[in-house]
């Protein structure tokens, strides 16, 4: 694919990761929050693309990818972010109290209705796991004006109480107003997901978010280059007898600098 990342319809060419995307997998499912972080061209959006969606979808998970928008021209943050569940949501099956959601809601709020939950066509129930790749633009393309820095901060207190499964300070007011409010939501619910992916040279920011959002150090995975033997892999599989073992090995040999397959670091991008 050469500089491409892979994807769901370009997964039977994808070779060298079963390790990662399978201890990334365990991750996503034992907490709410994941963050997995490495250095740029080590395939971190093929390895979710077409490693680990496909696996979590087989397993009852409803993938959505998120990339948000901080520009003038576009919705609040937590409004695409619903929009984006609410596209793919449609695609995969149906919420069953349809109509519940409110405008201007939290994500919290959107992600907790009183037996709102996600169906496939078979009646089975649906996890919802939001995809943030590329999370680093929060700290490079939102912060080029006060605008942006105002949006990505708004975004940034919406998601921490996501993932720290902690009612907003908006909802708490509105509930020592209006006990009945209490009747709409599942304080107790946490069936869904979420998973950041950012350059390793952005974990520094990430971690000054921590007052805020304490998972983010608690459950995280970090992508190394692959070994020799993982670049064999991507090398040998895909081809399938097109080439040889031993033009294989000195690809991958080339590849890391000329370092032997026992001690090889390889980079996914260059092997590509």
């Amino acid at each position: 694919l050469g500089l491409a990342s892979f994807t769901e319809e370009t997964r039977d060419y994808f070779y060298g990761r079963e390790d990662e995307v399978a201890e990334l997998a365990r991750r996503v499912q034992r907490k709410l929050l994941t963050v997995l972080f490495g250095q740029s061209g080590l395939g971190k959006t093929s390895i979710l693309r077409a490693g680990l969606v496909p696996r979590l979808r087989e397993q009852g998970y409803c993938p959505i990818y998120v990339r948000v928008d901080y520009g003038r021209d576009s919705p609040e943050p937590a409004e695409q972010i619903k929009q984006a569940i609410q596209r793919t949501a449609r695609r995969s099956g149906e919420w069953t109290q349809v109509g519940v959601a409110a405008a201007g809601e939290s994500l919290w709020e959107y992600l907790h209705h009183r037996d709102d939950v996600l169906l496939d066509e078979a009646g089975n129930t649906l996890i919802p796991l939001l995809i943030f790749d590329q999370f680093e633009e929060i700290f490079t393309l939102a912060q080029s004006d006060d605008f942006g820095r105002a949006r990505a901060a708004t975004f940034i207190a919406d998601l921490a109480d996501l993932v720290e499964n902690r009612a907003p300070k908006e909802l708490e007011a509105r509930l020592e107003t209006d006990d009945s409010l209490a009747e709409r939501f599942d304080f107790a619910r946490g069936d869904y997901r979420v998973l950041i992916a950012l350059r390793e040279d952005y974990l520094a920011p990430l971690e000054g978010l921590k007052s805020m959002m304490p998972s983010i150090t608690q459950n995280r995975l970090r992508l190394a280059p692959m070994t020799g033997t993982q670049a064999m892999a991507a090398v040998m599989r895909p081809g399938k007898g097109l080439v040889s073992e031993e033009v294989a090995a000195a690809i991958v040999r080339f590849v890391a600098g000329g370092a032997e397959l026992a001690n090889a670091e390889v980079e996914p991008s260059l092997l590509s």
